[in-house]
């Protein structure tokens, strides 16, 4: 008598499926058993081997980690098992109506992550957000104050980045107090935060606006060297040097050259120009004496700057400075 019998080879104990973390990753994984040393496991997407993913011989976990799922994940998986036993495969579709039901899943795990409402004052205003760990544009947001739907218009603008959603109230007043809500819906389901603005809230974000807000004048109105020189320059003796520089400012600003910090006077060895936008200071005949740190000086009443260029002047046949500019 002769018994015959087939040899398992190696299967998926469980198929491929998918999952949604609470770090709002998504996970594809499938388990396999009656592996040995040469089985091997291979995963591709519409055709093409996926080289990066976990596989634990002693547990037969395989698993693929998406930190993001975008269109392009669209497609299909498969895995497959094999030795000289024989093969065993694992598909997972994720398309249509299965990618849709990933995205509402992958919606609610990330409107679950998501912050309450701030406020963060800036120099045009308030801006409310809500902080998630992954922001998809499949979910649907909408801003609401007092219960009344806000929209973008003139003194309003939605945003969101990958991980945070905002609403910015520009040139806020008093009319902006109250409460206000953000309403996600994830393709089931909408989740809320909210925030009353109001009272004390409301008064440290109207304070700190308002100062961002006079810095942000001073620092574009302040006295400023728009373009400047170069730290050094070289030139020969008996030469004239002329030294420009482009100025910005509201109102404009005064310009006072300096050569090592002490002012300079504009006479026959200097000569100091000052036009709306630019100064310039022309040294005559320059000598060995005229080497030293030169500067510009501008100021308004919203601030001020200085500039410094390095002048060294070498005689007749000598090489200038290196790395100077050579005038």
């Amino acid at each position: 008598l002769f018994s015959c019998f087939l040899v398992p080879g190696p299967y998926f104990l469980e198929f491929m499926s998918w999952k949604v973390t609470e770090d709002c990753e998504v996970v594809f994984s499938c388990k396999a058993t009656n592996t040995k040393k040469e089985t091997s496991l291979k995963w591709s997407k519409d055709g093409r081997e996926i080289p990066k993913i976990d596989y634990n011989p002693q547990t037969g976990i395989s698993s693929l980690t998406m930190p993001q799922i975008m269109k392009k994940d669209v497609g299909m998986y498969k895995a497959v098992l094999s030795d000289d036993r024989g093969e065993d495969v694992s598909v997972i579709e994720l398309l249509d109506e299965e990618f849709e039901r990933l995205q509402k899943d992958l919606c609610r795990q990330c409107a679950l992550s998501a912050s309450p409402l701030a406020v963060q004052s800036t120099a045009e205003g308030f801006k409310l957000y809500c902080s998630l760990k992954y922001f998809l544009d499949y979910m649907k947001t909408s801003w609401y104050f007092k219960e009344k739907r806000m929209d973008s218009g003139a003194r309003t603008r939605s945003g969101s980045s990958s991980q945070k959603v905002w609403i910015e109230i520009l040139n806020p007043t008093e009319s902006d107090k109250g409460k206000y809500t953000l309403e996600m819906f994830d393709g089931r389901e909408t989740h809320k935060r909210t925030l009353d603005l109001s009272g004390q809230a409301f008064a440290d974000a109207m304070t700190e606006y308002q100062r961002l807000k006079q810095a942000a004048l001073a620092e574009k109105n302040r006295a400023k060297v728009t373009k400047g020189l170069p730290d050094v320059v070289a030139i020969m003796e008996d030469k004239s040097l002329c030294l420009t520089c482009f100025l910005a400012g509201d109102p404009a600003p005064e310009v006072f050259w300096l050569k090592n910090d002490r002012e300079i006077v504009s006479g026959a060895q200097y000569k100091i120009t000052v036009e709306p936008g630019c100064s310039s200071i022309i040294i005559n005949c320059v000598s060995a004496a005229d080497s030293g740190k030169y500067s510009i000086f501008v100021r308004n009443k919203y601030g001020s700057e200085t500039v410094d260029v390095t002048v060294s002047v070498y005689k007749h046949g000598e090489m200038p400075a290196e790395g100077a500019v050579e005038m």
